[in-house]
């Protein structure tokens, strides 16, 4: 189980102290993926509980547990809103996050900008043909300089934190659109590396600030 798994489990039994379990408390506020693992968490002490016998979970309880702590499947919570972003299905968007296990020049474009990693892959057929879907890996600290949409772009916050030039921040869950021709700067301020999903119409140009 993950560190965070573990965190989460001691949480749910409250054996934390107040200072981290307030800490802890606000950064699942922020986040679905991990208020979906808080609950399966939950929902498996709560039956441990009941249990005068050892307890064998159903089949779907089980898989909802391994999938809380499974890092291939970390953003399941956001899965069925991805299908619908890139429209694609289930098993195919699934194999494509699988790629965040290991961010390397196998299959990313490695410092395609400073500190920034991109994954490319096509959307399904309701998906312009001159769209440019992927998913966007920016380390802690850095920035994607200023640049102008010659298209739209979408982009889905699944981790990490997003600030824009304006000051505004985007967490996980967060979609924005950027219609075409606005300029924008957008920095990782997280303490985790930003991720987002990301589709980008006619592509982008940057400017000078």
């Amino acid at each position: 189980m993950s560190d965070q798994n573990n965190r989460l489990t001691e949480y749910a039994l409250g054996i934390l102290d107040k200072k981290t379990a307030a800490t802890l408390k606000a950064e699942i506020e922020s986040s679905a993926q991990s208020k979906s693992a808080l609950q399966d968490i939950e929902n498996a002490l709560i039956l441990l509980a009941k249990a005068e016998q050892p307890l064998t979970p159903s089949e779907h309880l089980r898989t909802r547990i391994i999938n809380a702590v499974r890092q291939e499947t970390q953003f399941s919570g956001f899965i069925d809103r991805l299908c619908v972003f890139f429209d694609l299905d289930r098993k195919t968007l699934e194999n494509h996050l699988t790629s965040l296990n290991h961010v390397s020049e196998k299959t990313w474009q490695i410092d395609a900008f400073p500190g920034t990693h991109l994954y490319h892959f096509d959307g399904g057929p309701h998906i312009a043909a001159n769209a440019d879907c992927g998913l966007v890996y920016v380390e802690p600290g850095q920035m994607i300089a200023a640049h102008r949409h010659l298209g739209d772009e979408w982009s889905f916050v699944l981790q990490g934190q997003m600030k824009e030039i304006n000051g505004a921040i985007y967490y996980p869950g967060d979609c924005i659109h950027r219609p075409a021709g606005s300029v924008h700067a957008l920095q990782s301020v997280g303490a985790k590396p930003l991720v987002f999903a990301a589709v980008l119409i006619e592509g982008l140009e940057f400017v000078a600030e």
